[in-house]
C-alpha cells in the first residue's frame, strides 16, 4: 500500500508516520522510486502498537519508552508485558537496538547480571516459577521481560524479610489461573472453525489480561490507603 492508504488504514496523518520513521520506530519500507515507497501489514501493526503506547490503551508513554517497548516486542515479548514492565520505576531497558539481538536469547547468568542479582537467586526464581523461560533451540532462553521481572522480584526481596519462598505461592496461583483460562478459551472456541477460534482466543486473551489489571487495581490498596 502507498502512504495515502497507510494513513487511511491507521488513521494517522502523514506527518506523524514520517516522524515515527525518522525516529526509527517503523520497519523499513520497500522503496519503489526516489520519493515513493510501499508499506505492508507490518507497518499497520507497528503504527497501531505505537498509537496504543502513546495513548491510554497501553500508555501513555514518551518516545523513549515507546522505543524500548518496541525493542522488547521485536525480541518476542508481548506488548502488554513490555508496557507493564517499562511503566515501573527502575524498569529494565534493552541495551541494544531492535536488530542488535541484545534482548534475545539471554542465558540465566546474563539475566542475573543485567538484573543485578546473583545467579543462585535467579535459579531460585526459576525453580519457584517466578521466572518463566522460553524454549530457545532446545534449551531455556530468556529476554528483557525476564530481566525486568528479576529486577522487580529483587526489589521485593530487599523489602523487610521477604524471601523467594514467600513469593512462590503467587506464581502457583497465577499458573493455576492460566490453566483455568486456557481451558475456558478452548471450551468456548471448541465448535468454531480454526481461523475464527484463533481470533476469538486472541480477543479473550486481551480481555482477560485487562480484567486481571482491573481486579488487582481495585482489590489491592496502596499502603497509605489500607488504613
Amino acid at each position: 500500500m502507498r502512504m495515502k492508504e497507510l494513513c487511511e488504514a491507521t488513521g494517522m496523518p502523514r506527518t506523524a508516520i514520517h516522524h515515527y520513521q525518522r525516529e526509527g520506530l517503523l520497519p523499513p519500507a520497500e522503496k519503489t522510486a526516489t520519493n515513493a515507497a510501499v508499506y505492508g501489514p507490518e507497518h499497520v501493526g507497528r503504527l497501531e502498537l505505537i498509537r496504543a503506547l502513546r495513548g491510554d490503551e497501553l500508555g501513555p508513554f514518551g518516545l523513549d519508552r515507546v522505543r524500548a517497548i518496541v525493542e522488547m516486542v521485536d525480541g518476542g515479548v508481548a506488548p502488554e508485558v513490555a508496557a507493564a514492565l517499562l511503566s515501573l520505576p527502575g524498569a529494565y531497558r534493552p541495551a541494544g537496538g531492535a536488530d542488535s539481538g541484545a534482548d534475545r536469547g539471554l542465558s540465566l547468568s546474563e539475566v542475573a547480571r543485567d538484573a543485578g542479582i546473583s545467579l543462585s537467586t535467579c535459579r531460585e526464581l526459576l525453580r519457584a516459577g517466578l521466572l518463566v523461560a522460553s524454549d530457545g533451540e532446545g534449551k531455556p532462553s530468556f529476554d528483557g521481560a525476564d530481566v525486568g521481572a528479576a529486577k522487580l522480584v529483587a526489589g521485593l526481596l530487599g523489602e523487610g524479610d521477604i524471601r523467594v519462598t514467600d513469593l512462590e505461592p503467587v506464581a502457583e496461583l497465577v499458573a493455576e489461573t492460566v490453566r483455568y483460562e486456557r481451558a475456558l478459551m478452548e471450551l468456548s472456541t471448541a465448535r468454531l472453525d480454526p481461523a475464527t477460534a484463533s481470533s476469538r482466543r486472541r480477543a479473550m486473551y486481551r480481555s482477560l489480561l485487562a480484567l486481571h489489571t482491573y481486579l488487582f487495581v481495585r482489590t489491592i490498596s496502596e499502603p497509605d490507603e489500607a488504613g
